[in-house]
C-alpha cells in the first residue's frame, strides 16, 4: 500500500507536484495539509520546512507545536495527527513520506525531529539525520 496516497487530506495542485520518485514539491508561499491514517516519517529532501503539528489524535498538548527541518532531517508524525507543511523563505521544499519504523505511541515533537546526536539516541528518529 502506498502511504503517500492516503496521507494528504487537502492539497493544492498549484502548490505541489509529485515526481516519479515519490518526492512532493511545495512552492514558496504554499502549504500542504497532512492527516496520515497510519504513522509516517516525513524526510526533507531539499530546502527548509516549517511544520505545524496539532495536538495529535489523543489531544495531548505535548504533541502540538512548530518544527523546523533542514534537508536530510526526518520527523515522525502520528496516525491521525494533523500537520501543515510549508517551505521557509523563497526556495521550494521537497520531501518524501514513508511508513514510520515504529508503531508505538507518538513522542513529543522535539523527540521526533531529527536534530543532531540527542535525536540519534532516540530510537523513534532515524540515525541518518544531519546535524543542525
Amino acid at each position: 500500500m502506498n502511504t503517500t496516497s492516503h496521507t494528504f487530506q487537502v492539497q493544492s495542485t498549484a502548490a505541489t507536484a509529485k515526481s516519479a520518485q515519490g518526492t512532493t514539491t511545495v512552492l514558496p508561499g504554499s502549504a500542504v495539509s497532512l492527516t496520515p491514517r497510519s504513522a509516517l516519517a516525513l524526510r526533507v529532501a531539499e530546502g527548509h520546512a516549517w511544520i505545524t503539528l496539532d495536538a495529535g489524535p489523543y489531544g495531548t498538548g505535548a504533541e502540538a507545536g512548530d518544527v523546523f527541518l533542514h534537508a536530510g532531517q526526518t520527523l515522525q508524525i502520528a496516525a491521525g495527527q494533523h500537520a501543515v507543511v510549508e517551505p521557509i523563505g523563497t526556495q521550494r521544499l521537497q520531501y518524501r513520506v514513508a511508513a514510520a519504523a515504529h508503531a508505538e505511541g507518538a513522542a513529543p515533537w522535539w523527540r521526533r525531529a531529527a536534530f543532531g546526536s540527542a535525536a540519534a539516541a532516540d530510537q523513534r528518529v532515524g540515525g541518518d539525520a544531519c546535524c543542525a
